[in-house]
This record gives structure tokens, C-alpha cells and sequence, in this order.
């Protein structure tokens, strides 16, 4: 029960935090006089991301890899079939040329790049500062795309445009609510992480198991609240680029952080199976977008269908009772 405990509460305060300290830092930065375009750039894409950051590097600094990387892999996996997927059922996902060639490409690159890395064995700080610096230069090469064009052509800035105009806080009440949600977050990432070796120990089921699982799908709850809430109003056009945008984020910061902080070293199982799951999903988004420059219900229920799949397969793989009892069977 404790471990049920710990990783409940923690994927609550994960979640909680995250929209905390989205909406505090939104407006905090807007204060500061932060243009619409860097802020979705860099704070809202971040925030979205935070829980995975957290997790990331909680997990790295209790010395457990594999609920680092599972949770990074495992996010990707999420977003990239159920949550695209879910949201093409609701509504039909329409994808810019933009979106899929520069954001579409930059995620497909950088998941080969964690292929190879994983392939090595161990993911060391000098790996994690190569992400750190390719997630550099993407923001770079972003910003300069997207700038002076209108506002529209740009996933990163409409939705900062669209979450300043839903917000009315006084900048010191934002700050407040920025400060709340890093400790939710902080708690909510230690929480989580000692949860999830507890089950695993429980259970004795593999680290990266409930990272890839469990974690990841807590994890990715901002995700897909964003996805539905945006499909389900109509405002479909950031639906995709954002959930692209969440996967460069985990692959580029949320991993060269983590790296940065301890070297990861890389599961057989994750090396040889999940990590290739992972490029696989990004590969084949790509010209379901490019077909038609939209993503339709029919590939939307395909890529549900694969996701389930692969859940699956990791419960035929470890044993159905052992993920029963976890209540994922």
C-alpha cells in the first residue's frame, strides 16, 4: 500500500504542479516583458514538459536509470500513438509543412540519436551536454522561423497567446503560484520515484517497466489534458505541434539534463526493444502528417491500436499476473 501511496500522490502533485507553475510562469514571464513567441518557446513548452524533467532527474540522483530513461522513453511512446491518436479520433489533426519537416525531423533525428546512445550502454555527461546543445540550437532555429510571421503560423506562440488571454492574475499572485508548483513539483518527482521502486520491489517486476508504464503515462497527463481540452474546442492547429514539441523537450532537455546530472546507464530491455518502439512511433507519424498535412481518425484509431499493443506485449512479456496485480493487466 505505501507504494501505491507514494506514486498516487506523487503523479498528483506532478501533475498539479506542472499546471501550477505553467500558468505562474506564464505570467510572470509576461511581466517581465517577454515576447508571446519566447515564451511559448521556452516556458510553456518546458512547463508542459516539467513533470518528465522532475522525474528525470529525481530519478538519476537516487542512482535508478531506469526509471530516468523509461520515463523519458515511455513519454514518447504515449505521446507519439495514444495521445495524437486519442486526439485524431476526437477531431481530425491538422499538420503545417512547418510542423512536420522542422519539429516532425528535429524528433525523429534526436530519437535516433538516443538509439545510439542507448545502443552504448551507458548515456554519459558528455552525451547529456551534446543534448543540451542540440536543444539549443533548435530553439534557435525555431525562433528565427517563426519569427515576424503571424502569430497563427506558430504553434509555440499561439498557445502562449492563447494562455495569457485565458489568464487574469496579478503578477505577484503568478509568482505565488510559480513558487507552489516547483514544490509540487519537487515533491511530486521524489514521491513518484520512490513509489515506483517500491512497486517495482513489490512486485518484482523491472524499474524500467513501471518508468515506461506507469510513470510515463502520469507524466504525460498534461499532454493530455492540453490534447482534449484543444481538440474537443476546435483550436486542433496546436493540438499536434504541441505534443511534437513535448517529445523534442524530453529527448534534448529533459535527457541532457538528467545526463548532465549522473550518467544513465541503459537497460538491455530498453536498449534492444523500447528505445526502438520509440523511433518506430516518431517515424511513422511523420507521413501520416505529411499525407494530406493532417492526421485523420482512421490513422488516429491505428495509432491507439498500437499503443495498446505495446502495452501488451510488456504485460505478455513479464507475465499477466504479475502486471494484474499492478492493475495494468
Amino acid at each position: 500500500m505505501m507504494a501505491y501511496a507514494l506514486l498516487g500522490v506523487g503523479l498528483v502533485l506532478l501533475v498539479l504542479g506542472s499546471e501550477t507553475v505553467l500558468r505562474g510562469s506564464v505570467r510572470v514571464s509576461a511581466a517581465l516583458g517577454l515576447s508571446p513567441l519566447i515564451i511559448g518557446l521556452l516556458i510553456v513548452s518546458a512547463g508542459t514538459s516539467s513533470p518528465e524533467l522532475v522525474v528525470a532527474i529525481s530519478a538519476a540522483m537516487h542512482n535508478a536509470p531506469d526509471i530516468a530513461l523509461g520515463n523519458i522513453i515511455g513519454s514518447n511512446i504515449v505521446n507519439a500513438l495514444l495521445m495524437v491518436g486519442l486526439g485524431a479520433l476526437v477531431r481530425p489533426l491538422p499538420s503545417s509543412p512547418k510542423v512536420v519537416w522542422r519539429d516532425g525531423l528535429t524528433m525523429l533525428v534526436a530519437s535516433v540519436a538516443l538509439v545510439v546512445m542507448a545502443m552504448s550502454g551507458m548515456i554519459t555527461r558528455q552525451m547529456g551536454w551534446l543534448l543540451l546543445a542540440a536543444f539549443a540550437v533548435y530553439v534557435v532555429i525555431s525562433f528565427f522561423t517563426d519569427w515576424r510571421r503571424p502569430s497563427h503560423m506558430s504553434v509555440a506562440e499561439t498557445r502562449a497567446i492563447k494562455m495569457l488571454g485565458e489568464q487574469r492574475m496579478a503578477p505577484s499572485f503568478s509568482f505565488f503560484l510559480m513558487l507552489f508548483g516547483f514544490v509540487c513539483l519537487y515533491f511530486g518527482g521524489r514521491f513518484a520515484v520512490d513509489g515506483g521502486l517500491l512497486l517495482a520491489q513489490e512486485y518484482h517486476v523491472p524499474q524500467a517497466l513501471i518508468g515506461l508504464t506507469v510513470i510515463a503515462f502520469g507524466a504525460s497527463l498534461p499532454e493530455l489534458t492540453t490534447t482534449l481540452i484543444a481538440t474537443g474546442r476546435g483550436q486542433t492547429s496546436i493540438a499536434i505541434g504541441h505534443l511534437i514539441g513535448s517529445n523534442i523537450f524530453n529527448l534534448l532537455l529533459v535527457l541532457g539534463i538528467a545526463a548532465s546530472i549522473h550518467p544513465l546507464s541503459v537497460a538491455p530491455s530498453l536498449a534492444h526493444f523500447d528505445v526502438f518502439v520509440m523511433l518506430a512511433s516518431a517515424a511513422l507519424l511523420i507521413p501520416m502528417m505529411a499525407s494530406g498535412w493532417r492526421v485523420t481518425r482512421s490513422e488516429g484509431f491505428v495509432l491507439v491500436l498500437l499503443y495498446v499493443g505495446y502495452i501488451g506485449y510488456l504485460a505478455w512479456q513479464q507475465g499477466y499476473l504479475h502486471l494484474a496485480k499492478l492493475g495494468l493487466g
